[in-house]
């Protein structure tokens, strides 16, 4: 864990700056109430259980993530439809889901869980369905956006959570430089230091697979738009993974991330999302871009596969045949309706932007040239 950081972020809870967004403001005060007294109780039991895991189940650093697919893009990028769609073909694919990234990264308690739910089918599953609607009123008015559940595949950079060292937490701490590090990942963060970060997210993905994927038979996959910034360092850790790389206009991709972000924001505070966070976000992405297309070329070359945004949404069938015969999954994925309806419609999303004109567009492509053939 990064301890210079969680001592930052306890001093930042709030702002004295009537302007900053950590102002204290109602719902700032209401949600994090809310939030930390279950968050920190989170943070300590799944820590405790992360380390109990190398007493009882210590053969688990003996597993070897030889397969392993991670897509790689910019978010808003069709990400999370070819992520549902790969990890719908459960015989030969293995990701993290929601209700293991929040409540069980430890192995001891991904066994605890399962067999928690298999005692609740004897009774006819009254916590399921309780878990189900609670499920329903938290994420409702969200997945009309981002299509999320505790039983669904989810983008874990949210397991970093438990080591502190995730930029998921500059939601919560807006208009702060304490992750500009850690957005520029393989730039800034010091080498021992994304060693230690990896390692322990490697052992994570080791603990998944020990229970799920334990003869090596699955290629486990991820989807992480922050791992942009971490090619160099995954590489470290995992030089034999593929790499599926999308790639939209980014005309399309910056305001729709920003749009994406305003909307986190506004969770956790009442507080206006600023043009100087807009602009941060836009900033961010662009250093993104530059990283993974250098990265990619450097240390994956053939083992990533670049991907046309909007010919994997409609299916082209040369970009299908390309994906499924690099990773070796069935092409009747991407022909069937999905078992959610929503993920067989996921690229399809209400959140609604402004696409940057030409002449912003032209601005950007001269930092992203490489770009340009999708910008059509």
């Amino acid at each position: 864990m990064d301890l210079a950081l969680i001592a930052k972020l306890f001093f930042s809870l709030f702002s004295f700056d009537p302007e900053n967004m950590r102002w204290f403001n109602l719902r700032r005060i209401m949600v994090s109430g809310l939030l930390l007294p279950p968050f920190l109780c989170l943070f300590i039991s799944n820590r405790i259980f992360l380390l109990l895991d190398h007493l009882f189940f210590f053969r688990f650093t003996r597993i070897k993530i030889d397969k392993a697919i991670f897509i790689i893009a910019a978010p808003r990028s069709a990400t999370t439809y070819l992520f549902h769609k790969l990890a719908s073909q459960h015989d030969r694919i293995t990701a993290f889901k929601l209700w293991e990234i929040v409540f069980a990264p430890s192995i001891i308690q991904k066994y605890l869980l399962i067999g928690l739910v298999k005692t609740d089918g004897v009774f006819g599953r009254p916590l399921q369905k309780s878990i189900l609607y609670f499920e329903s009123r938290i994420f409702g008015s969200f997945r009309h956006i981002h299509l999320i559940g505790l039983r669904l595949p989810e983008e874990d950079e949210a397991i970093l959570l438990w080591n502190f060292t995730t930029t998921c937490f500059h939601f919560f701490y807006p208009d702060t430089n304490h992750f500009d590090d850690y957005f520029l990942f393989d730039e800034r963060i010091k080498p021992a230091l994304q060693r230690k970060i990896m390692r322990y997210y490697y052992q994570c993905v080791q603990r998944h697979c020990f229970v799920f994927n334990r003869n090596g038979e699955k290629h486990f996959l991820s989807k992480n738009p922050a791992l942009m910034s971490k090619v160099k360092s995954l590489h470290y850790f995992f030089p034999q993974a593929t790499i599926l790389n999308i790639n939209r206009c980014p005309a399309k991709t910056i305001p729709s991330t920003i749009e994406l972000h305003n909307r986190i924001y506004k969770f956790f505070t009442s507080r206006k999302t600023s043009l100087e966070t807009s602009e941060k976000t836009k900033q961010i992405l662009i250093s993104w871009y530059k990283m993974a297309h250098q990265n990619l070329s450097v240390f994956y070359g053939q083992n990533s596969v670049e991907i046309d945004f909007d010919k994997l949404i409609t299916c082209d069938e040369d970009t299908i045949n390309t994906i499924c015969d690099k990773i070796n999954v069935d092409r009747a994925l991407f022909l069937k309706a999905s078992s959610n309806e929503k993920s067989e419609q996921g690229h399809v999303s209400e959140n609604r932007y402004v696409a940057i004109g030409s002449i912003g567009l032209s601005e950007i492509l001269e930092e992203l040239p490489f770009l340009t053939k999708y910008c059509r």
